[in-house]
Formats: C-alpha cells, structure tokens, sequence
C-alpha cells in the first residue's frame, strides 16, 4: 500500500498487541483497516456512530486499499481535526498526530490509555505533534 499523503511511499507495518498498523516514515500517517480502531479502544462501535461529515476545503485522499475518494469526518465533540476514511468500509488515514488527538477525544473507551502511551513512545511527538 502506498500513503496517501505522500503517494510514493510504501507504508510499512508495526504491531501493536496483535493489530497491524501501517505507517508511512515520511510523513508519520497511519492507516487502520476497518475495525482496527474498535480492537485499539477495545470497544464495538459503528464508525458512522463516532464520526459526523466534515465540510471542509481539503484535498481529498485516495484509500490506500481500494484507490477511492476518502470521505472527510471529524468527531462532534472537536470538528476542528479532520480524518479520511474509506467509503468502501476498508479503514481510516491519520494524518501526523490526528490519531493521538482521535485517542484524546474518546478518553471513555478501556484500550485508550495504554495505546497512547504506546503511540506517543513510537512517534515522539507527546507535546508537539507538528515537530
């Protein structure tokens, strides 16, 4: 698979209790294939049920399974943080730190706080997510 922000780099993996998860090393995005995020929260959930459309001026991002259009979505609670996600049902793009931020936002899921512990000792960016 290839990032969808960056269009030339092949995305590698890393797992995290059993749950691949694919990044990109240029641009620090990460992909979760569909129902990766609710194994991460240790949580059943719609996705529709999180996220609402988000109006956005944005250039929109190709799945990097499927190569189709990713539709913009935010959460209710903080619309300002935009995500990609597959129409076609195969996952979600994070853009640098969008994942952490999503992890924030949803602190009454069980798996939240130790993958992001997790992600913030893999990424480095605790603080300062545009470093």
């Amino acid at each position: 698979m290839f990032c969808p922000n960056c269009k030339k780099n092949i995305l590698l993996i890393m797992e995290y209790e059993n749950i691949e998860l694919d990044f990109c090393p240029n641009c620090l995005g990460v992909w979760l294939d569909a129902e990766e995020l609710q194994w991460i929260l240790e949580s059943q959930f719609d996705e529709q049920s999180i996220f609402i459309k988000a109006v956005v001026d944005e250039t929109k991002k190709k799945c990097p399974r499927c190569r189709t259009y990713m539709q913009k979505v935010s959460l209710p609670q903080n619309d300002k943080i935009v995500y990609d996600i597959c129409p076609e049902n195969h996952g979600i793009w994070f853009d640098r730190g969008e994942l952490e931020n999503l992890i924030q936002n949803l602190p009454e899921y069980p798996g939240t706080h130790s993958f992001l512990q997790w992600l913030q000792t893999i990424f480095h960016y605790q603080n300062n997510p545009e470093e």
